[in-house]
C-alpha cells in the first residue's frame, strides 16, 4: 500500500486539470502510484501543456 501522505492530488491553476497519483499519467510514462513530488519537472499538464517546472501553477489539494 502506498503512503497516503504521498498520494496527494495536485491541480493545475491554469486549466484545473487534477493530477491524481493513484492514476498517474501513463501517456507520459508516469505509472499509477507515482506521488506528485516524484513526477519529473519536465512533465507537462496534459490539458494545457504547462510544465511542472513552472512555479506557482500547481497547487496541492489534499493537505
Amino acid at each position: 500500500m502506498k503512503d497516503p501522505e504521498k498520494m496527494i492530488r495536485c491541480v493545475c491553476l491554469e486549466c484545473h486539470y487534477i493530477y491524481d497519483p493513484l492514476k498517474g499519467d501513463p501517456k507520459q510514462g508516469i505509472p499509477p502510484g507515482t506521488a506528485w513530488q516524484d513526477v519529473p519537472e519536465s512533465w507537462h499538464c496534459p490539458e494545457c501543456k504547462i510544465t511542472k517546472a513552472k512555479k506557482g501553477v500547481f497547487k496541492l489539494l489534499d493537505e
